[in-house]
């Protein structure tokens, strides 16, 4: 797994405590921020005597996802990829995995932003995963297709969120969010969030009577002075579906290569009421 990734630490878990039940030993490899980086530390591992593997590769673009594909179809051991869905037709398409469906998380945010009035709604998310970029493409369709949306656009969350280098400042949150006239604000991931909240405040908009607030990943959402309301993607149950998988698959158990996926679920919490006149 990538270091310093606490959304994946939770997958993780999930997937420990599958195998330990299962009386199997773990290894954890930290694959650090640079590309390419889990190649060499898979093939160092499988020349020790390791039976299956559970990756979650970094991907920060859509080009180093590609370049991945055809040496993890190629393991000599079984292999689930973890909160990651290959593209469609792929040399991995074939290869088992287990992710969150991050479309229908995004479903969720928009139609709850929607049912309590709000018509006007900016997605600020990361542009350097699988998950960044599946939301991204989600919220587009989604709010493009909704016939209660009058408006929508998708800024970036921070000048670090993306894989390539961001000339000079982004515009504040609450500046785009003016602009717009967007009363809803979907983030990825929850310190944006918080520090969107925070942004507005010092703006003079309160949260959530001027601005309703949702995050993406639900790890701190809850922490704010002001508790978000989240999107919370099943993090520790792929961790432990991929576990069960790659166990059954270890036993002989599974016939055919199998992509699951498993619900977000949204948790209403203090950043997020009806729009008032």
């Amino acid at each position: 797994m990538p270091e310093r990734h606490t959304y994946l630490y939770e997958a993780v878990h999930g997937a420990r405590t599958a195998l330990d039940e299962a009386g199997v030993r773990v290894a954890l490899h930290i694959a650090p921020q640079v590309p390419a980086a889990e190649r060499p530390i898979v093939e160092r591992a499988l020349a020790g005597d390791v039976r299956g593997l559970l990756i979650a590769p970094r991907w920060r673009t859509a080009d180093l996802e590609e370049a991945d594909y055809g040496w993890l179809a190629g393991l000599r051991v079984p292999a689930v990829i973890m909160e990651r869905r290959p593209r469609p037709g792929s040399a991995l398409h074939a290869v088992d995995s287990v992710c969150s469906d991050h479309w229908y998380g995004i479903h969720l945010a928009v139609d709850h932003l929607v049912s309590l009035g709000h018509r006007r709604i900016v997605l600020a998310a990361r542009d350097d995963s699988p998950t960044a970029r599946a939301l991204r493409t989600a919220f587009a369709e989604i709010a493009a297709a909704h016939p209660a949306i009058d408006g929508w656009t998708i800024v970036l969350s921070s000048p670090n969120a993306s894989p390539d280098p961001v000339d000079g400042p982004l515009p504040p949150l609450a500046e785009i969010l003016a602009k717009h006239q967007a009363t809803g604000a979907i983030l990825h991931g929850d310190v944006d969030a918080l520090m969107l909240v925070q942004q507005l405040a010092d703006s003079g908009v309160r949260v959530p009577q001027d601005c309703s607030v949702v995050a993406y990943d639900d790890v701190v959402a809850a922490l704010g002075s002001t508790p978000l309301t989240a999107i919370a993607p099943p993090k520790a149950e792929v961790g432990q579906v991929a576990a069960e998988l790659l166990l059954r698959r270890l036993d002989g158990k599974v016939g055919r290569p199998q992509r699951l996926q498993l619900l977000p679920e949204l948790k209403v919490r203090a950043s997020t009421d009806r729009l008032t006149d």
